[in-house]
């Protein structure tokens, strides 16, 4: 009876569904109402801060894109939690700037109204998917008690000298009506709205961020970053080390700075290049003779677009400045002074040494303009077949190749040499005194007979080093290639008995490949040449040539050598420099921080007194920009009008407002103490919490936000305010989600998919584990709603299995080992942020405990503490079903046990002569001739073997299988 009335109870438990809509609103409360989530101060717990960019809260509200990262964060940060973490994972709003300015203003609303009423709109959009955040810590950077602290780091930047006025042209987008960093710029697009920028001068405050440029390249080594986003900052930061040259200009006292990286080639400069925006050519400063020429030339480029004048393939223009010239001085001579739009005015100086035998615009541009290209750099080329062997003498040679092309065939004439396994194009030593085309003519002749050839084109020369073993002799040689055209059989006459005793003639379609035995180091050179037809620029290093007393440094040891040169004849020194310019931080719109400085007719510049703090935004009717690159605050006197705080005269308040960036630069020290009014944060809360242990955001603000937050954060610490000098030690990017038809969500397109919708239809656990199991997290991927289903039928599944629970279940050997490498994958992958390999490894668990007719409560709650980060509300029910009467988020994380984990495969790794070449997954005990068979038959080992002779195979049993050929 009581085995039969068991029975009676699970069949009838079966017939309770799956609601997720009563669940997760059921759960929600609960949580809410327990303050859950509630960060505690600093104690003795150890602490992890995770941390979201927190978003812009947008009209449109969010899409299913944006929760991805959230949710993420929201899964390691349970995750931690249960691993007995002091949790700070908080949420806020990056409210100022543009966006929400041109919102309202399209919108005829407040930017105030509109703002309070987005968060509130995003907030309930969060709320459904069941964030674990803490909204006691929620800060708005539009909060005046939150940029008071921003106005405060503002002076302290301002009294260290690092924010100053200036007035110079900026980057000024007509349509949003304000100036804009390099940072905020798509190209020579506006990054908001997509037009294009101008230079306009402006009025506008800047940050020294170039004073920190330094130190942020060398502190990314420090953190835990992914290498992409590290190389990103490193090429915007852009450090470069070189050398400022000053050529004095004929006849004048002034001269030309010119910054290079390349000082080795300064022999080879043939003329120099100045920016249109570069101030030598306002007028009157040289006497141009040409001047109406070329001012008529700097009107027509002065507003192309920067990505259109410095692209690549872009027809190079510009115009000789007649009357005055250049001197090198390097060598004395004399070179032209051109005007030209692809340098740049505020890249650099402004200014080139054109060089084009080792630059490739330089190059372009020499052509064009039938310009001098003077070679003063040897490419260095090692004959790796043919090494220098010791004990052999070293002979210097000049050496030539030539190049014979059929016209009819369009193939090559080579020599297959007989007494060695060797083909080349024809070869030899010019002797001494003799000229190199006569030595090639005198080669061709010697070794094929021809005569009667046409000249084409010669190669740049080279520097090379091979053995010479038939002459027993270590060469090192300068070689030149000859091109010629043969185009007549009737010239070809009888080659002698010695010439054919050592090599045979032999037609070559290169096209098809080159033969098996062909040897030449510099055929790369050879090739450019002829792809250019002729002389192509050799932009790497190597050894110098036609430069003077420096010829057979190499570039390295000239750059050192001609760079003491230069400053011993005061005319260069070495020199930094930073792609990266300081931080235009001042817009000329309404919504943003106030700029806490007063203007006074006689004290100037004057910082309003800290306990004045905050600076209010007036609220006004007119906010819209006004069109003359004044800020709208402009116009509000009983605003603008102030008492200077030093001489109590009459003030002017600035009027100009902080960029969106500026709120953003700190926001995640807010939230560690989010009521302070006495300090930006308190030192112990900080000490305790920072810095940040995970934080996840779009790689799109590796080049801003990341930039300016650690500039500022640097600044913070330097000052005393903070105890770290890095914010976030770990990073991880999240891929954006597409819409289904593969383009990025937008209203425009009509694509966005509402989360709010699949919430209501499919539940918010079903969304959550969707999102994490679409792909790769940081891989962009398209969203498919049909495919929730997948997710929604596992947690179906899960749910069905808690009718299957049963005292009496035991669990096996089997069983047991797949939980324990289930708990070891997923808590791996929750660290490694796979959120999709940790999913999986569930759904292969749960398929084998749907199998098992009953299942063991203790392993059933074990599947439920790994699913709970993924889906806290289901998990909490079947929790609470289950008996629990503590919260799951407050329960203990599993641990596995390794010695349970039976291991039925490894990684066999799979070598070529040493160098790993493929990893494959097989079975644990595999025979050696099956590991061989394996490896041989592997698509990345067949690159390397076919054709090759395999040696000898080394297998190390349940490691790996090297293959020797």
């Amino acid at each position: 009876m009581l085995f039969y009335s068991k029975i009676v109870i699970i069949a009838s438990m079966k017939t309770k569904k799956y609601d997720h809509k009563k669940i997760e609103s059921k759960w929600q409360k609960k949580w809410d109402k327990a303050k859950i989530f509630k960060t505690e101060k600093s104690s003795k717990k150890p602490k992890c801060y995770v941390l979201d960019m927190f978003p812009y809260p947008s009209g449109d509200g969010l899409h299913v894109g944006h929760p991805k990262g959230y949710i993420a964060t929201d899964i390691y940060s349970r995750y931690k939690k249960m691993n007995g973490f002091n949790i700070l994972h908080p949420m806020g709003w990056d409210a100022f700037g543009l966006p929400a300015e041109n919102y309202a203003i399209k919108n005829k609303i407040h930017p105030e109204v509109a703002v309070k009423k987005n968060i509130k709109r995003f907030k309930n959009q969060l709320s459904k998917i069941g964030f674990n955040y803490d909204w006691s810590r929620e800060i708005n950077t539009t909060d005046p008690e939150y940029y008071k602290w921003t106005q405060w780091t503002f002076l302290q930047m301002y009294k260290k000298g690092l924010a100053y006025e200036s007035y110079e042209p900026i980057n000024w987008c007509p349509s949003c009506q304000t100036g804009l960093a390099n940072e905020d710029l798509d190209g020579d697009l506006c990054e908001r709205c997509g037009s294009k920028v101008e230079k306009k001068p402006m009025r506008q405050w800047v940050l020294k961020i170039t004073e920190y440029a330094d130190r942020m390249l060398q502190d990314l080594d420090k953190l835990a970053w992914p290498e992409s986003i590290k190389e990103l900052q490193r090429n915007w930061i852009g450090k470069s080390e070189g050398t400022e040259i000053n050529f004095k200009i004929t006849n004048y006292e002034l001269g030309i700075k010119v910054f290079t990286t390349r000082v080795d080639t300064i022999f080879g400069c043939t003329y120099v290049v100045l920016a249109p925006e570069h101030p030598l050519l306002q007028k009157g400063k040289l006497q141009i003779t040409n001047y109406e020429l070329v001012q008529k030339y700097i009107d027509e480029v002065k507003n192309k677009p920067e990505i259109e004048r410095t692209a690549e393939k872009k027809e190079k223009t510009g115009i000789k400045l007649e009357g005055v010239s250049a001197i090198n001085p390097a060598n004395g001579e004399e070179v032209p002074i051109f005007v030209a739009d692809y340098v740049l005015g505020h890249y650099g100086t402004g200014a080139v040494m054109a060089v084009p035998a080792h630059d490739e615009r330089d190059f372009a541009f020499a052509k064009k303009y039938n310009l001098p290209i003077k070679q003063v750099i040897l490419p260095i080329r090692i004959d790796t077949k043919n090494p220098h062997r010791e004990g052999y003498p070293i002979v210097e040679r000049k050496m030539v190749h030539g190049l014979i092309k059929n016209k009819k065939t369009g193939e090559y004439l080579m020599l297959n040499w007989k007494s060695n396994p060797w083909t080349t194009f024809i070869l030899g030593g010019a002797e001494e005194g003799e000229d190199e085309m006569e030595a090639i003519l005198r080669e061709i002749k010697e070794e094929t007979g021809i005569s009667n050839l046409k000249f084409l084109f010669k190669s740049i020369s080279a520097y090379s080093e091979y053995g010479a073993y038939h002459k027993q002799q270590n060469r090192v040689a300068y070689p030149t290639a000859y091109f010629f055209e043969f185009n007549d059989d009737s010239t070809q006459v009888v080659v002698t008995d010695e010439e054919k005793a050592k090599h045979e003639l032999q037609w070559i379609d290169l096209k098809k490949g080159l033969p098996k035995n062909f040897t030449c180091s510099e055929w790369d050179i050879w090739l450019s040449a002829m792809n250019f037809e002729g002389f192509s620029p050799m932009t790497e290093l190597g050894k110098l040539f036609n430069s003077g007393k420096f010829n057979g440094l190499s570039s390295q040891e000239a750059k050192e050598k001609i760079t003491e040169y230069l400053k011993s004849k005061k005319f260069g020194d070495k020199k930094i420099t930073y792609k990266l310019k300081d931080w235009v931080f001042s817009r000329q719109r309404y919504w943003g921080e106030p700029i806490p400085v007063v203007h006074c007719e006689k004290c100037g510049i004057i910082p309003v007194p800290e306990k004045e703090l905050p600076v209010i935004l007036p609220k006004v009717k007119s906010y819209a920009p006004t069109g003359t690159g004044e800020s709208p605050l402009a116009d509000i006197a009983k605003w603008v009008n102030t008492k200077c705080p030093k001489c109590k005269g009459k003030a002017k308040r600035e009027t100009n407002t902080m960029p969106q960036w500026a709120g953003s630069c700190w926001y995640y020290l807010r939230y560690v103490d989010p009521k302070n009014k006495k300090a930006l944060v308190d030192k112990k809360e900080e000490k305790y919490f920072m810095p940040v242990d995970m934080y996840v955001g779009g790689a799109e603000h590796a080049t801003r936000h990341l930039i300016y937050a650690r500039f500022w954060h640097k600044f913070l610490f330097d000052i005393g305010a903070v105890s770290y000098g890095e914010p976030f030690m770990n990073l991880h990017s999240v891929g954006l989600i597409l819409a289904e038809d593969g383009k990025k969500m937008s209203k425009r397109w009509g694509n966005v998919v509402n989360p709010d919708d699949m919430v209501k239809t499919y539940g918010a656990d079903t969304l959550r584990m969707y999102e994490m199991f679409m792909g790769p997290f940081n891989q962009a991927i398209a969203w498919k709603t049909d495919n929730m289903i997948g997710c929604r039928r596992f947690i179906e599944k899960i749910w069905r299995i808690q009718f299957k629970v049963n005292k009496n279940a035991t669990i096996d050997e089997e069983l047991e080992s797949l939980l324990n490498e289930t708990i070891k994958k997923v808590s791996d992958s929750i660290e490694n942020f796979s959120f999709n390999t940790a999913i999986s490894s569930m759904m292969i668990f749960s398929n084998e405990l749907d199998s098992r007719e009953f299942v063991s409560r203790k392993t059933y709650e074990q599947i439920l503490l790994l699913l709970a980060p993924f889906a806290p509300h289901v998990t909490d029910e079947i929790w609470n079903n289950l008996g629990n009467k503590k919260l799951i988020y407050k329960s203990i994380w599993p641990k596995f046990d390794p010695a349970k984990i039976i291991k039925n495969n490894f990684n066999l790794v799979l070598q070529i002569n040493g160098k790993v070449r493929s990893t494959i997954s097989v079975p644990v005990g595999i025979t050696e001739s099956e590991a061989q068979k394996i490896a041989l038959e592997n698509e990345a080992i067949k690159k390397y073997t076919t054709g090759a002779v395999i040696k000898k195979v080394i297998y190390v049993k349940d490691r790996l299988v090297n293959i020797v050929i």
